[in-house]
């Protein structure tokens, strides 16, 4: 079956129409990293002038199939119900669709599929929440400097694999869209045949009655998620060294064994647990300072930071911590050891340096992209007729 293209480039009075193809979860109201990106690109995408109609992919979880991925693991495994291909070609037909998003690597696998089922004027556009292969480096490493031991060779082997997947699927897509400069080039050796960086957008909503404790600081993240655990870790052992006995650090986040455990072995943490948002903003309202430690270039980009630059309160990261952001006013503070971001955050516990900073985010929400100005880069890079 072929799906035409509707109409010639640029020229057609009607939007173009879309199929965009997302994971069920992704989709979902969670307050996940994979949520908010699915949630920020489909707006995007929506606020650039597309027709989109949304396809959920829900996972196969059949008896077989889940032996099958145990007994042959695979880099990119075909996660979806057999039938999936089928819908999108028939969603595409239906609306005669220009373009078909695939959000998040995962689906990447299914351009090879759908290529083989669609015109050629209709393109296939991957939006990248960041390549395994970014992140599965990071993780042996955090685990390798964990034991003291040397990387193994089926996890050579994995990376390998992971690295010659997404090359080929690459083949078959005609525009990645990333959430880093730093991915735009590694797609970009990967062969992509057209790339763009979409930088983040801040939330738009008041900021916090910022009250600020004494010796209060805070922490959001995905507890056992590599990058972040990896980062927190050494943070809270310079920090050990450094901080006086009133300095507390916050912690939010799961899940609860891994909060509990950094809680027995740091005597400054405080674990709090999963909150609500409205939990969260009364909490955020007592820090000091948003502390985002992370020190390796992890797949995409942390979207806790601008949920924490929407509050407008004190946040102190790393050049890797603010990938995927950009701004024309303001300045945010930075450090590139876990040493020397301790010891900027013990700096920071003073409340003239801290309300400085804060005047610095509330400059950099006001300057930083709005959502119709990425919405325009995607216009250009899908719709001028260079790139696709």
């Amino acid at each position: 079956m072929s799906v035409p293209g509707a109409g010639s480039r640029g020229t057609s009075s009607s939007a173009p129409a879309a199929v965009f193809v997302a994971h069920a979860h992704g989709l979902s109201s969670a307050p996940g990293g994979q949520q908010l990106c699915t949630s920020e690109y489909l707006r995007t995408v929506r606020t650039a002038g597309f027709a989109v109609s949304i396809k959920a992919v829900e996972h196969d979880r059949r008896p077989l199939t889940r032996l099958v991925r145990r007994l042959r693991p695979r880099p990119y495994p075909p996660e979806w119900r057999p039938e999936l291909v089928d819908e999108i070609v028939e969603s595409a037909r239906e609306v005669r669709a220009r373009f078909i998003f695939l959000n998040l690597v995962n689906l990447a696998p299914l351009a090879s599929l759908l290529r083989a089922r669609i015109d050629a004027a209709c393109k296939i556009v991957l939006l990248s929440h960041g390549l395994e292969s970014v992140d599965f480096l990071h993780a042996v490493d955090v685990q390798a400097r964990s034991s003291a031991r040397s990387r193994s060779a089926s996890e050579e082997r994995t990376l390998g694999r992971q690295l010659f997947d997404e090359f080929a699927q690459r083949r078959y897509i005609d525009h990645v869209f990333c959430l880093t400069p730093v991915e735009t080039e590694i797609e970009r050796w990967l062969g992509a045949k057209g790339i763009s960086w979409l930088p983040r957008t801040i939330p738009e909503r008041p900021p916090l009655d910022w009250c600020p404790v004494p010796g209060r600081l805070g922490f959001v993240g995905t507890l056992d998620h590599p990058p972040n655990r990896d980062g927190l870790v050494q943070f809270l052992e310079a920090l050990e060294a450094l901080a006086p006995r009133e300095i507390e650090v916050r912690v939010v986040g799961g899940p609860p064994a891994a909060g509990a455990e950094l809680a027995r072995r740091f005597r400054r943490v405080r674990y709090l647990g999963t909150l609500s948002d409205e939990e969260l903003d009364k909490e955020a309202e007592t820090w000091l300072s948003f502390v985002h430690p992370v020190f390796c270039y992890a797949r995409g980009c942390s979207t806790k930071l601008a949920v924490a630059l929407s509050w407008q309160i004190p946040v102190l990261t790393t050049p890797p911590g603010r990938r995927g952001y950009r701004w024309q006013e303001g300045s945010l503070p930075m450090a590139d050891t876990p040493e020397a971001l301790a010891r900027l955050a013990l700096g920071f516990t003073d409340l003239r340096t801290a309300a400085a900073a804060q005047k610095e985010v509330a400059a950099i929400v006001r300057s930083a992209p709005t959502i119709d100005e990425v919405a325009a880069l995607v216009q250009n890079a899908l719709l001028s007729g260079e790139n696709v």
